[in-house]
C-alpha cells in the first residue's frame, strides 16, 4: 500500500514555477478557483546510512569531472588575484567570441603559466614540467533522488532541506509544480513561507491535502500519512514577510513536522 501510495503521488509531475511571488492578494486571485485541484507533497529527507560509503554507485550519482594541473592549481594559490583576474575576464571576453572556459584558457597562458614556470624552475631543485602539467581528474558524488518527472528528466533534492515541500496544481494526468520550498536557501524558504500561509488561506475554505513521504537513510520512500491541514516546520516566517498575527494563526491551525517524524 506504501509503494503504491508513493507511485500515485510522484506520478506525472511537471516543474512550471517560472511566475515571480507576488502578493498574497494576487495569490489568492489566482488560485481561489482553483482549491479542489491543489494539493501539497512534503518529502522528509533522512541522513544517508553510514553503510551508503564509501559512496556506492547504489546511493550516488559518481561523475568523473576534469580537475586542475598541479601548476594551475599552484597558480590559482600562489598567483591569481580575484580583481585583476576580474578585469582580464571582462576584457577578453569583449574582444573575443570564446566559451568561458577558453577565455580562461587564454588567461591563463598570456598572463601567468610561463611565469609561475619560470619562478618554480628556479626555487624547486625538482621541477618537473611534465608532471605538473599532467591532465587531472577528480570523482563528484550527488546523493539520489529516484525522482523522474514526466518528461523523463531526474529530478535531484537540495539535500540541505530536512524538508522539501511541492506546492502542486492538477491539471488533468499532470501535476504542474508551482513552487518548491525548503530551508536550503533563502528563496526556498520565501517560496515556503508564501505558498504555506497562501494555501492555509485557501484551505480554511476547502481542505487541501498535504501528503507526508519520508526519503529513508537508504535512498528509499515511504509514505507517511495525508492531512488536511499545512505542515509546519521551523523555516516558516522566514524571508517572506507576513503580519505577525498571521503568522501565529498559520502556526497554530497547522500540523508541526516534528509531531509526525
Amino acid at each position: 500500500m506504501s509503494i503504491n501510495k508513493v507511485k500515485q503521488l510522484l506520478h506525472n509531475l511537471i516543474i512550471d514555477y517560472g511566475k515571480p511571488i507576488g502578493s498574497l492578494e494576487s495569490g489568492l486571485r489566482e488560485l481561489r478557483g482553483e482549491r479542489g485541484r491543489l494539493e501539497v507533497i512534503h518529502v522528509y529527507i533522512e541522513n544517508l546510512s553510514p553503510k551508503a560509503y564509501p559512496p556506492k554507485k547504489k546511493y550516488f550519482d559518481i561523475t568523473r569531472v576534469n580537475a586542475h594541473s598541479k601548476l594551475d592549481s599552484w597558480i590559482y594559490k600562489n598567483s591569481v588575484n580575484n580583481e585583476e583576474y576580474g578585469k582580464y575576464l571582462d576584457c577578453y571576453q569583449a574582444r573575443r567570441s570564446m566559451q568561458d572556459d577558453d577565455v580562461d584558457e587564454y588567461i591563463m597562458n598570456k598572463h601567468y603559466r610561463s611565469q609561475a614556470i619560470e619562478l618554480l624552475s628556479k626555487t624547486l631543485q625538482k621541477f618537473n614540467l611534465e608532471e605538473w602539467m599532467r591532465p587531472r581528474f577528480r570523482y563528484e558524488y550527488c546523493r539520489k533522488t529516484n525522482l523522474q518527472l514526466k518528461d523523463g528528466t531526474s529530478f535531484n533534492f537540495d539535500f540541505r532541506n530536512a524538508l522539501e515541500s511541492f506546492f502542486i496544481l492538477h491539471e488533468g494526468e499532470d501535476k504542474r509544480i508551482l513552487a518548491i520550498g525548503g530551508s536550503g536557501s533563502s528563496g526556498q524558504r520565501e517560496r515556503y513561507t508564501y505558498f504555506t500561509t497562501l494555501f492555509y488561506m485557501l484551505e480554511k475554505e476547502q481542505g487541501i491535502p498535504n501528503h507526508l513521504l519520508r526519503y529513508d537513510a537508504f535512498n528509499r520512500y515511504r509514505y507517511i500519512g495525508t492531512y488536511d491541514k499545512s505542515i509546519i516546520t521551523f523555516d516558516f516566517g522566514s524571508n517572506y514577510s507576513i503580519e505577525e498575527k498571521l503568522r501565529k494563526e498559520v502556526v497554530g491551525y497547522g500540523v508541526s513536522l516534528k509531531t509526525l517524524v
